[in-house]
């Protein structure tokens, strides 16, 4: 994972460089974020299989934006192949983007059809480059190249909400004078969710990091985090990973947000989740 310096920093999280030498496939459940992925496949093939959890797989661009959503998703990278991801903060994809990131709510879309011709030979570059550090040099460039920097309305709110996501809908109208119709239609702008959603998702991100420090009980986190009660913290834990969280020790894997496959044994549970659609350019999705 590599962490870009100003100005990609206040939009990116971190790049993935992920590359896969063994001679089985790793495959994880990519959890939801609250924020949008771009992954792009190193090599020849021009689509590879993606699905949500409990679906069959369909196929999409070898380049491609997971959109902002409830969906977990299946990922897997085969043996002698490389990966790259950019994993956006929320909202911090839009300025990259120039459409309502709403549009791409448990959507993936191929970059050729957000950004053109630009975005296939970004692909081809980075596949015929074979040094990771050169490959991120090209990834960077080519991000700088395409932001558009303008005034983020939630930018200090999503900050907020990183250190309290406890706090509901009402009081966030109540914080940003804004009636709750104007307020879900720009958080459907700017990260792509409504509010109600994205403060769903996002404690589910800080229950998944307070389970990583293992410093507090179910209960704790719970009360820490909003929930109504314990109960009420697993219910919605079980809907966004198809597990409890006291299981959820024995699946996490190496990869940020992601559940680990390979030592699932039995199937898993289809989560209540969204569903792909089809995007515009007839993409599953």
């Amino acid at each position: 994972m590599y962490r870009p310096g100003p100005p990609l920093s206040q939009h990116i999280n971190y790049l993935g460089y992920w590359c896969h030498d063994g001679a089985v496939g790793h495959r994880s459940t990519a959890l939801p974020r609250g924020a949008l992925t771009l992954v792009i496949e190193l090599g020849n093939r021009d689509q590879v299989d993606f699905a949500a959890v409990g679906a069959p797989a369909g196929r999409v661009p070898a380049a491609f934006i997971a959109g902002a959503g409830t969906t977990s998703y299946v990922t897997q990278i085969d043996p002698g192949h490389t990966v790259m991801t950019v994993h956006f903060r929320p909202a911090g994809a839009q300025p990259f983007l120039g459409i309502p990131l709403g549009e791409l709510q448990d959507r993936c879309v191929g970059i050729e059809y957000l950004w053109g011709a630009p975005a296939r030979t970004l692909r081809a570059r980075l596949t015929e480059t074979l040094s990771a550090a050169a490959r991120f040099m090209i990834l960077e460039q080519f991000l700088v190249d395409k932001m558009d920097v303008r005034d983020a309305r939630l930018g200090t709110l999503l900050r907020y909400l990183e250190t309290d996501p406890s706090i509901g809908v009402a009081e966030l109208c109540a914080m940003t004078s804004l009636s709750a119709k104007r307020l879900s239609a720009l958080f459907r702008h700017e990260v792509g969710l409504g509010p109600k959603t994205y403060l769903r998702v996002r404690r589910l991100q800080a229950a998944l990091r307070r389970l990583d420090a293992g410093t507090q009980r179910g209960a704790e986190i719970a009360a820490d985090l909003g929930y109504c009660d314990q109960a009420h913290f697993v219910r919605d834990f079980r809907g966004f990973t198809a597990i409890t969280p006291s299981q959820y020790p024995s699946r996490r894997s190496s990869l940020p947000s992601h559940l680990d496959l390979a030592t699932q044994g039995a199937k898993v549970q289809d989560p209540p989740t969204s569903r792909l659609t089809p995007s515009k350019d007839g993409n599953q999705t």
